[in-house]
């Protein structure tokens, strides 16, 4: 029964902090992964009658995934897919949330010391100012900010292979 929960709890560890992927639109034939992803930056640098969308998604996950992961990332979803290429309408950094500094984490100068003689009820030293005055550790317990990222992007099928893949599909979107 132990071993049930702490392989639960594993796997909730490694799951959390993943990036995802929603999409809404149409899906073809996946691509191999050895196919390439063309990439543009905005919507105006699509040449004209070269590509068609076909779907809209949006990529999130914690800011710690580099740039070389998210677009690796992009690539894979887009083959899976049977996109072209890939257009990035948004990208954006979210605040979503705060934790406190470790103990021992470099803090930085600061004008706070410790009074190693005296602590308070719970143990911790008692934290004074460079006048001697009391300091309820607001100052010197910083917290930190975590970050999410979020890319808007669309997906792109070449027109010619579009077309092509329309003619034998039952409907037309």
């Amino acid at each position: 029964m132990i071993r049930f929960f702490s392989f639960f709890g594993f796997l909730l560890l490694c799951c959390t902090g993943c990036m995802n992927f929603d999409y809404v639109g149409q899906k073809f034939d996946p691509r191999p992964d050895s196919s390439p992803v063309t990439f543009f930056e905005e919507r105006e640098k699509i040449p004209p009658d070269t590509y068609r969308i076909i779907g809209r998604g949006t990529l999130t996950g914690p800011a710690r995934y580099d740039s070389y992961d998210r677009r690796q990332k992009m690539c894979s979803v887009a083959r899976e897919r049977g996109a072209d290429a890939v257009c990035i309408v948004d990208t954006r950094i979210i605040p979503v949330g705060y934790y406190p500094q470790a103990k021992g984490e470099f803090a930085g100068p600061s004008t706070i010391s410790t009074n190693r003689e005296s602590t308070d009820e719970i143990g911790e030293p008692l934290q004074t100012d460079s006048f001697g005055e009391k300091d309820d550790g607001s100052r010197s317990r910083k917290k930190r900010v975590r970050y999410d990222f979020e890319i808007k992007l669309l997906l792109l099928k070449k027109s010619v292979d579009f077309d092509e893949a329309m003619k034998t599909r039952k409907g037309f979107l």
